[in-house]
């Protein structure tokens, strides 16, 4: 007789514990989307995609795609390779965590992070001197650049704010 009383509620907390795994696994983190198109005085387009996800007011993982796309006069293999290796160099802090590709007229730099890493928003710029240049302005304290790190503490609507007030459109 003990041992049927002891079942119940066992089963009760099986079903509650289940319960709280099923919620826990299927609760979303929140996602904001945010976008900003920039053209240079070079007529370059540079288009900045980023995807933030929180977790508990805090940056958990974020994905960035940055691309840049190049009028007529700059579509040669030599302007290329040469800003491509450039943005190499400038986002070689990232070991396997960005890519960097060209497809048509335009060079794609996506970055995944998740772990302890920074990632610098609009860094680029072009100038002729006499030929292309490419400016990545690496100073995480410049008041044009936008420094984010993981675990920076953000509520969605303070990240939101944040980027909009530099020309961001954000979801």
């Amino acid at each position: 007789m003990k041992s049927k009383n002891r079942i119940l509620p066992i089963i009760l907390t099986l079903m509650i514990l289940v319960i709280i795994v099923y919620l826990f696994i299927n609760i979303k983190q929140p996602i904001v989307e945010c976008e900003k198109t920039i053209t240079t005085d070079s007529k370059i387009v540079i288009d900045e995609n980023l995807t933030v996800t929180f977790s508990r007011d805090k940056i958990a993982k974020m994905e960035l795609i940055k691309t840049i796309a190049l009028p007529e006069k700059y579509q040669n293999n030599e302007t290329i390779d040469k800003i491509k290796e450039r943005l190499q160099k400038a986002y070689k802090y990232l070991n396997n965590k960005k890519s960097i590709t060209v497809s048509e007229n335009n060079i794609i730099i996506k970055v995944n992070v998740s772990d302890d890493e920074t990632i610098l928003l609009n860094n680029l710029d072009f100038y002729e001197n006499p030929a292309l240049q490419i400016k990545i302005d690496s100073n995480t304290k410049s008041s044009n650049v936008i420094t984010l790190k993981i675990k920076d503490k953000y509520t969605e609507g303070e990240f939101m704010t944040r980027l909009k007030k530099n020309g961001y459109v954000c979801k």
